[in-house]
């Protein structure tokens, strides 16, 4: 079957959202929302694209060469634009946080927040606000939402907020501390003892970015050597460890992660 029949069409209303399934797992790999028969495209592009590096597509793939079909559900139907949204964030969204479940969706759908335990969304919304006059120190933000994990290992959290950035050296140079920003939530704190160019500091680079390019060899990172002698946070530290910035203006550019802090005003 690739295509529904009038009558079915017309019983589907104006959106849907469905799911793909992988019949060797009995797993769904794919959630997506659409009109008509939007549902059976996949496999139509999976056959045009055999060297498509997307996920998906692969998955496709790999399933019809085993000799299987793509299973398909219809998960809800009859729905609003605004509801398709909302039903495919909330399924993606539940579907991330089991572990064992592996979407190949490319993005967690539009204006999306990943789900969280009742205490994860406790102790990021419920954390204390900073506001201007607490901010002490010159402060760089880092928002390291795309890549922080639940439960991640404190050694790759380090390595994650510390580099490779494009700054002006003579500006970090006047950094005192560094904030790993997740959802707003300070959830790391570093004080650099010093910052490095990339290609000339080779030894030293945070272990995910061990292989420079051309674009990135000229960047910088830091390092904080309290942290990695096992110092305990100092009293500054402690003060800004979990609070929330959600009050700041922060820069919203997705390709630039960076926001400078200084106290009563941004730099």
């Amino acid at each position: 079957m690739d295509r529904f029949s009038e009558k079915s069409l017309i019983s589907l209303g104006d959106y849907y959202v469905y799911g793909l399934i992988d019949p060797r797992s009995k797993q769904i790999f794919y959630i997506g929302k659409g009109t008509k028969n939007r549902v059976f495209n996949h496999e139509k592009e999976s056959l045009s694209s055999s060297d498509s590096e997307k996920l998906k597509l692969k998955t496709i793939l790999d399933i019809k060469e085993d000799g299987f079909e793509v299973e398909k559900i219809i998960i809800n139907s009859n729905l609003s634009e605004e509801e398709v949204f909302a039903a495919e964030e909330s399924l993606i969204n539940a579907f991330n946080y089991v572990n064992n479940v592996g979407l190949t969706n490319i993005v967690a759908g539009h204006h999306s927040k990943e789900a969280l335990s009742v205490d994860e969304y406790e102790r990021i919304y419920g954390a204390v606000l900073l506001d201007e006059k607490d901010i002490r120190h010159k402060i760089l933000v880092i928002k390291v939402s795309k890549f922080y994990k639940k439960g991640m290992d404190e050694k790759i959290l380090y390595d994650t907020v510390r580099g490779l950035w494009r700054v002006s050296k003579e500006k970090v140079k006047k950094v005192e501390y560094v904030f790993g920003v997740y959802n707003s939530l300070i959830v790391a704190v570093y004080k650099p003892s010093a910052w490095f160019v990339c290609k000339e500091n080779k030894d030293r680079l945070p272990k995910q970015n061990n292989v420079l390019t051309p674009k990135t060899e000229n960047r910088l990172f830091f390092v904080d050597e309290r942290y990695e002698q096992g110092l305990p946070l100092d009293e500054n530290q402690s003060f800004y460890i979990y609070k929330s910035i959600a009050g700041f203006k922060l820069n919203k550019l997705a390709q630039n992660p960076i926001t400078y802090l200084n106290p009563k005003k941004l730099w």
